[in-house]
């Protein structure tokens, strides 16, 4: 073992377990997270790249919404923007999966 290598924390699973029955995109960053020197091989991987690009932008123009209608810039005081969260579920599935992929690829080298 290198002096650099940092072993994943005793709690990465018990962690992303939990996470992920609440919500599956934590537990996947939750176990990234945890990973210790190995986050730098889950976070060089394109397909967790992908998947983590694909969950924040589905999710930026639910949040847009969100933050201009509070702060008065939005037409509608109480949207209700349906589509975006839809959008945002989507999004947060397909990055959860390849992200999940990225993780398997990068432990099985």
């Amino acid at each position: 073992m290198a002096a650099d290598s940092n072993p994943p924390s005793s709690v990465r699973m018990p962690v992303a377990v939990l996470l992920g029955l609440v919500m599956p995109p934590l537990g996947v960053l939750a176990w990234i997270g945890l990973s210790g020197s190995q986050r730098r091989d889950y976070l060089h991987s394109n397909w967790v790249r992908a998947g983590i690009s694909i969950a924040v932008l589905s999710a930026a123009p639910l949040i847009f919404v969100i933050a201009a209608a509070s702060l008065g810039m939005w037409p509608d005081p109480n949207p209700n923007p349906v589509g975006f969260g839809l959008l945002l579920v989507a999004g947060g599935a397909l990055g959860t999966v390849l992200t999940g992929l990225g993780i398997l690829f990068v432990d099985r080298n």
